[in-house]
């Protein structure tokens, strides 16, 4: 990410304000109904370019780390929509995969050392868990999250 600073433009516009601003008082009238909407215009739009500005650079930035620390990481796709969420907590971690209505599709958790897989459709779901012992668990859910199949 590029950072530019426009301080000579803004070291220019405050000093023609200061210059302004002493010879307010020797201004005519008319001049002076027409200069103060002026200036204000002109503050108005500065401010309106700097916010877009911000927002462009905010929606741009690029982060470059050898070390992040976090709880709980969430990505979103260009609408702001949430599609993949990573939580930990200290018994616990948890990778969600979203669609494009925002419900989760896809579960991957570690709970207590044993790692569990969870599919997750409209009128069911589908869970693979390793146990203690390292034998695998495959079970078909319905929609209320009642077992309907299991397999070892």
């Amino acid at each position: 990410m590029t950072v530019t600073r426009d301080w000579p433009k803004l070291l220019a516009l405050v000093i023609f304000f200061m210059l302004l601003g002493g010879y307010y008082d020797r201004l005519t009238v008319e001049t002076r109904t027409f200069i103060l909407p002026l200036l204000i215009f002109i503050a108005a739009g500065l401010v309106f370019g700097r916010v877009k500005q911000l927002e462009r650079e905010v929606r741009s930035a690029r982060v470059t780390a050898l070390e992040i620390v976090t709880q709980q990481l969430s990505l979103a796709d260009t609408n702001g929509n949430e599609r993949l969420s990573m939580a930990t907590t200290s018994d616990r971690t948890e990778i969600t995969f979203y669609d494009s209505n925002q419900m989760s599709r896809l579960v991957l958790n570690l709970t207590d050392g044993q790692p569990a897989l969870q599919i997750i459709g409209p009128k069911g779901s589908a869970k693979l868990a390793v146990n203690y012992d390292g034998t695998a668990n495959f079970s078909v859910l319905n929609d209320q999250d009642e077992v309907i199949w299991s397999a070892p």
